[in-house]
């Protein structure tokens, strides 16, 4: 019996780039194995007992004989199935015999990383060669045990990780979760913190990690200094950073935390700034990083050289013009003789790329040529166009809705398969299915197509969670106790329709309802909906109870712009007892029951049609952040309709949300109202208007504000006066506020609000200056359960009768 040549190994601590031939085999392996590698090779005996083992005959040939591969067999893999190691490797039954191949194979073998040794046995048989690739695994990961984690929750460290237990020990990845622990914890401040691994064998087949974390001190920016800004104040530059110096409030925020990636980042920010000031041969250093002498400090030193300002010279576009030269030139942003600036060159390109895509020429490529004459400091610009061939959209594939239908994200595309490219619909379509709501993202994305006529284009979205089941309670100042219970899906069986049941109870209200809407009926573009509900509203002066529904139908006027009618019907009963809620006395003053206001108190039946228009560009229906909400509406009860209460509504809001620096943002509300009724008594109490309170005007008592009257407490001539609230004909509410991150990434979000507003009776004017004006602060935490505002608010001149600071919090975004 012959022993078999050196079957071929190949340690992973011992790979070599440079190949060479091991004697017996014709077959590239990697060079330099060592000693200690040939002495692992398994004796003859255990390697034929192996083989023996599998059937395999017991005598091998000679390694150089050729012919084709009658058999791969694999041996010495347990947890590493065959199909995957057969996936990366070229020998094939049948092929032949190839000794590169079979080095390829060993190579590819070791890519994986889950293997210790991989060796090569060739041997001969009836039909051909046997190939066999004989393994021995890594061991796998018993435990991961991490020491050393004062500053860090083990849980923070856990999450970032993506060892396994049970996992091959992959020596690599354990240095990618080392380098994983140490940029977190150098988000946290900790720059200098040491991260180390040991590989710890507890059996033949598993080892333990060991991570462990030497912390060091917290190291905080105490200074950033600029060299070389003659033209730029550093405290301008500074602006542009998202590097900044620590302050005392630095333990709260990430302020004062170096951070290698924002740093890299502000780098380029810095020189962006002075290219749109003109200065194209602004050159910055690496930032200099000192730290102070006991570690606790870091000092950023900066080092740049601004250069001279240049200026536009001549501005001339060339190649395939699909429009007048003068005329795109006209359209330009840039103009000779200003001041360089590369944000207005990239508008510009956008811009007339845009122009070309938007007329089908998908790959439409626009390089602007510059002639920099550095004497003169002028810059010469030309625009070079190719237009391309023209394109059509060959196919629209939808990506990750694992619960959304297609069809509810392709409705709201505007351009469709077989049209022809447009760049400016695609931007809009994926604005809407973001404007959804349904999901954490939607990104757009284009490939070529089966010609260069053709393209595909690709939505990838990510599902997010619409169903909300929520039961809270809790107490407030204002309403006591509150409890709420609501079951609602925003996106009910993926098919774009809501559904929402809930129940609420406090000292100022309860309220039982169901909702539904499908904003395509029967897959038309008509939107359908309809409520129901029971409610019971407690005022400062009488209560008002009503159980009714409504039914509105919409349709499309414009892309953004919808038409809606409803109709309300409802019964209405007032009561002037003062009611005491249910869980405690409230706010409601009691009315005694022999005070009459006119017939302000008759009750009744309401019977009301409703227009609406509306104008929405906001760019997410559920959080916004960005766009605006316009909407405007009359409605009219008659008895035409069959309602004893008789009135006619017209009101409108606007809304604007504006993202400011970084993640904060503005919005902007004003809503104006007005009510009126052809009976001589008036208008009902339970319509006019009440404002104050959480969803309105903070900072005082819920439906508070509006003009009083003087009455007296009994029939009595001799009785006590005090003053009633009896709603007003008019209102005028506005609003703004600037909601910024706290724990972005749990959700809590702050506010700073103003308010102003006030109800108007039929003899007042609306007025600005007659408003009601408050401030405050407050807290929003977008919950699992949805989102809940704690807020307080602070009147401004607060009279006598009203509180210097109001605490209010409920469930559901204000605007």
């Amino acid at each position: 019996m012959t022993a078999i040549d050196h079957p071929l190994e190949c340690p992973a601590a011992r790979r070599s780039r440079r190949p060479r031939r091991p004697r017996g085999f014709g077959v590239a392996v990697p060079r330099a194995w060592s000693a200690a590698a040939w002495q692992r090779r398994t004796s003859a005996l255990l390697l034929l007992g192996a083989i023996a083992a599998t059937g395999l005959p017991a005598r091998a040939e000679d390694a150089t004989v050729s012919g084709r591969v009658a058999r791969v067999a694999i041996q010495g893999n347990r947890r590493v199935e065959d199909d995957a190691i057969r996936a990366v490797i070229g020998t094939r039954v049948g092929n032949v015999l190839a000794p590169q191949q079979i080095a390829s194979d060993v190579q590819a073998i070791w890519r994986l990383g889950y293997f210790d040794d991989v060796r090569v046995g060739l041997f001969g048989g009836a039909g051909g060669r046997i190939v066999v690739f004989l393994l021995r695994e890594k061991p796998a990961i018993n435990k991961i045990l991490v020491s050393g984690h004062d500053e860090i929750e083990l849980e923070k460290i856990n999450e970032a990780l993506d060892l396994q237990r049970g996992a091959i020990l992959n020596i690599a990845q354990v240095k990618r979760n080392v380098e994983k622990i140490r940029e977190l914890y150098i988000e946290k401040g900790f720059y200098l913190a040491e991260v180390s691994y040991r590989v710890r064998r507890v059996a033949d087949e598993r080892v333990d990690i060991l991570l462990k974390i030497t912390e060091h001190a917290k190291v905080t920016i105490r200074r950033i200094t600029f060299i070389g800004n003659h033209r730029i104040p550093a405290a301008e530059l500074a602006q542009y950073m998202e590097t900044r110096e620590g302050g005392h409030f630095s333990f709260l925020t990430s302020s004062g935390t170096y951070k290698q990636q924002d740093l890299e980042r502000d780098m380029s920010a810095i020189a962006a700034l002075y290219y749109d000031r003109g200065f194209v041969n602004v050159r910055i250093a690496d930032p200099l990083v000192v730290l102070s002498p006991d570690r606790r400090y870091m000092y950023l030193t900066i080092h740049l050289r601004e250069g001279e300002v240049f200026r536009l010279g001549r501005v001339d576009i060339k190649g395939d013009l699909l429009w007048p030269r003068e005329q795109l030139l006209r359209e330009l942003k840039i103009r000779r003789g200003e001041t360089f600036s590369r944000s207005r060159l990239g508008l510009d390109v956008v811009g007339l790329t845009s122009r070309y895509k938007d007329r089908g020429y998908a790959y439409a490529n626009l390089t602007p040529l510059t002639n920099i004459d550095a004497d003169k400091r002028v810059i010469d610009l030309t625009f070079e166009i190719e237009k391309g061939p023209l394109v059509t959209i060959e196919r629209i594939n939808v990506i990750g809705n694992s619960k959304t239908r297609d069809k509810v994200i392709r409705r709201e595309l505007r351009i469709a398969e077989g049209d022809r490219f447009n760049q400016s619909l695609l931007d809009r379509s994926i604005e809407r299915v973001r404007a959804l709501g349904y999901f954490e993202s939607a990104d757009l994305s284009t490939e070529r197509g089966t010609g260069d006529d053709r393209i595909v284009v690709n939505i990838e979205v990510r599902e997010r969670a619409t169903g909300t089941f929520q039961i809270g309670a809790g107490f407030s100042s204002v309403e006591n106790f509150i409890a709420q219970a609501q079951i609602s899906q925003e996106n009910l069986f993926g098919r774009g329709q809501r559904l929402s049941l809930q129940a609420q109870v406090s000292g100022l209200r309860q309220m039982f309802a169901l909702s539904f809407s499908e904003p395509y009926f029967i897959d038309s573009r008509w939107t359908f909906g309809f409520e129901v509900y029971n409610s019971l509203r407690v005022f400062e002066s009488f209560d008002r109870n009503a159980v009714g529904g409504t039914l509105t139908w919409g349709y499309p006027l414009l892309d953004d712009v919808q038409l809606f009618a409803s109709y309300r019907g409802e019964q209405v009963d007032v009561t002037t007892r003062g009611r005491r809620g249910l869980f405690g006395a409230g706010l409601s003053q009691a009315l005694p029951s022999g005070v009459r206001l006119a017939n302000l108190f008759n009750d009744g039946f309401t019977s009301s049609a409703r227009l609406t228009l509306q104008w929405d560009r906001r760019n997410n229906r559920l959080f916004p952040s960005k766009g605006f909400f316009h909407a405007a509406w009359v409605e009219a009860a008659t008895d035409l309709l069959g309602s004893q209460n008789r009135f006619n509504r017209y009101g409108a809001f606007s809304r604007w949300y504006y993202p400011l620096l970084g993640p904060m943002i503005l919005k902007l509300n004003g809503q104006i109202g007005v009510i009126t009724s052809p009976d001589p008594n008036g208008v009902p109490i339970f319509e006019r208007f009440f404002t104050g309170g959480i969803f309105d005007v903070r900072g005082f008592r819920p439906r508070s504000l509006g003009p009083r009257v003087f009455v007296l407490e009994s029939p009595n001539p001799g009785a006590r006066l005090f003053a009633f609230n009896k709603g007003g004909n008019k209102e005028l509410v506005l609003n703004a506020e600037v909601e910024f991150p706290i724990f972005d990434k749990v959700g809590i979000r702050g506010v700073v609000f103003t308010d102003a507003g006030q109800a108007f009776d039929d003899d007042q004017a609306v007025s600005v200056r007659g408003l009601r004006h408050s401030w405050g602060f407050g807290l929003r935490w977008f919950s699992p359960i949805g989102p809940l505002r704690f807020e307080w608010g602070l009147p401004f001149a607060p009279e006598p009768d009203e509180k210097p600071i109001v605490f209010e919090f409920t469930i559901g975004n204000f605007f």
